[in-house]
């Protein structure tokens, strides 16, 4: 067996000892269940990169990840806010040890205000900050930050009000130096009467969260008044920070909290536009093969995933809807399966031999994008009524993938094809990264998909400088985004800050404040933010053509 240690398929991981070892464990792993555990049919599709299981790792070991509050981890047990949040930080490594993915706290706010008595904003923020340190260590198999998501926002309490204040100023405070955080993901949930109409109870909740996103790229924001969020209680609804979305249920009400998606492929669309040689109907058959086929696949995971795994921990602690009855089936079949999908704009330029350059060029084949989508949702509806099983289409996020599935098929059926050999391929149904858009054009052309995937869905915003302090700029791209319908909004811009001084802003080469060279540049990746030359390939080749959205 070859043990040399490849590059990282994760921005959010590290090359340290254990990374070395975690990176040589999990290849093995992955042969093995390729080899010894996947049915060669579905095995075939993963190598040969046309539909790609994410997490193999964990195939017959755990779930992906879960929404869930602060009480399902720290009990009924009353504690001060500075013991709360202490214990809640061991908690959250003991969790994401025990599972795949992330974890979201659905209404962060809400579930804080058990903890608090008269302590001001700026003495809760400093407790965060202290939890927000401890969760920028490498707690995660040793050599990853933990994946963790707080959504807050809602909240009407002068308590919970202190708490979601307090989660700003922490996360704008940064670190000793000034720099920011990389975890925890904020999410402000966005709510007409709540926040967002002026003199609505929490609208100034809302100013400070633009202010924070204008200088940090942080919060992002869920729309919790979107299509597809109409008919659950927003409460009980939020995001993962790589834009997982879990609401409606089979066995229960529609409702995020202590569920998650259970496993997840990733459809390449791009692959399927090659084999088609420019016949948009081959096309749309080949992708209904390929969702069956990744249906059947998901179905096998699940049940070898029942049938094998070790859920005692889960049981024990309660943190899964209906694990109380120690039944992984009872309880699992509670989260969802998600089918996800990459290139849409990619594969059209395939099929119709286009090169798109500006968005005006896409409008024409507008209307079969939007048909391909419809096509996988109403396949994946059809698959929760025939299997009873939560079925859901996701707008995958593919960090590792997008790259993988290029560089695979530059090789292959994609050879000589630009859209390959540039090298990555565009997440899910957005308007590639190098076509010239406005924020208004960009909204309203990725708005209309939003609906259609209800296992998540992002649109993101690309700016050309920091607008620190042009809260009024921020707050008419997000708002323009929730009004065309758009699920998860996030805005992404230049963000280098100095090691040595704390300087933050746009550094060419040294720091204008101190002269150092010592330099971090972090940017957005897949949903979460990390440093640029931590990106794998194919994310660090689309950053250098992500062209800008400013008006």
């Amino acid at each position: 067996m070859n043990t040399s240690v490849k590059t990282r398929e994760l921005a959010n991981s590290s090359m340290n000892a254990s990374g070395k070892i975690v990176k040589v464990g999990e290849d093995f792993e992955k042969n093995r269940i390729l080899s010894e555990v996947v049915p060669k049919r579905y095995a075939q599709f993963h190598r040969e990169r046309l539909c790609h299981m994410h997490d193999l790792e964990f195939y017959d070991t755990t779930y992906n990840c879960i929404g869930i509050n602060v009480k399902d981890l720290l009990g009924e047990k009353i504690y001060t806010f500075r013991t709360a949040v202490r214990k809640l930080n061991r908690e959250i490594i003991a969790l994401t040890n025990i599972q795949a993915g992330g974890i979201g706290f659905l209404n962060f706010d809400s579930d804080m205000v058990c903890y608090i008595s008269n302590e001001s904003v700026e003495e809760l923020a400093e407790e965060l900050r202290e939890l927000f340190f401890d969760l920028n260590v490498y707690s995660r198999k040793g050599c990853e930050k933990a994946y963790v998501t707080f959504n807050f926002g809602l909240d009407k309490t002068e308590e919970g009000r202190k708490v979601s204040f307090a989660l700003l100023k922490a996360y704008s405070l940064g670190d000793e130096n000034g720099n920011p955080f990389v975890f925890p993901n904020l999410v402000f949930k966005l709510s007409g009467d709540v926040n967002v109409i002026e003199n609505s109870i929490n609208h100034d909740v809302y100013i400070a969260a633009l202010e924070s996103t204008s200088k940090r790229m942080v919060p992002t924001y869920f729309n919790c008044d979107s299509e597809s969020n109409k008919g659950a209680n927003a409460e009980k609804i939020g995001i993962m920070g790589c834009r997982t979305r879990v609401v409606d249920n089979l066995y229960g009400e529609k409702s995020g909290l202590k569920r998650g998606n259970v496993a997840c492929v990733t459809l390449n669309l791009v692959q399927m536009a090659y084999k088609s040689v420019g016949n948009i109907e081959h096309f749309v058959e080949l992708i209904k093969r390929a969702m069956n086929d990744a249906k059947d696949s998901l179905i096998y995971r699940y049940e070898t995933l029942i049938a094998s795994a070790d859920f005692s921990e889960v049981y024990k602690r309660k943190i899964y809807k209906d694990s109380e009855y120690s039944d992984a089936d009872l309880a699992f079949r509670n989260g969802t399966l998600s089918i996800g999908f990459i290139g849409l704009w990619d594969a059209l330029s395939v099929i119709y031999g286009k090169k798109w350059n500006e968005i005006s060029d896409m409008e024409k084949y507008l209307d079969d994008a939007f048909h391909i989508v419809y096509v996988m949702r109403e396949m994946t509806d059809l698959y929760t009524k025939e299997t009873k099983m939560n079925f859901s289409l996701l707008a995958s996020a593919a960090e590792g993938v997008s790259g993988n599935f290029a560089a695979y098929d530059a090789e292959h059926s994609g050879k000589g094809m630009y859209v390959a050999e540039k090298g990555y391929y565009s997440n899910s149904f957005h308007v590639p990264v190098n076509v010239e858009a406005d924020f208004v054009e960009k909204i309203q052309f990725e708005g209309k998909f939003h609906h259609l995937c209800n296992g998540g869905s992002i649109t993101y915003i690309e700016l050309e400088e920091m607008p620190e302090g042009n809260i009024e700029a921020v707050r008419e791209i997000i708002e323009y985004a929730y009004k065309n319908d758009c699920n998860y909004i996030g805005l992404n811009f230049p963000m280098d800050n100095c090691n040595d001084c704390g300087f933050v802003g746009r550094i060419a080469s040294v720091c204008p404040k101190c002269k150092s060279s010592n330099i971090r540049r972090l940017r957005r990746v897949s949903g979460y933010l990390a440093e640029v030359d931590r990106f794998v390939k194919g994310k660090k080749l689309e950053l250098l053509d992500r062209l800008n959205h400013d008006r």
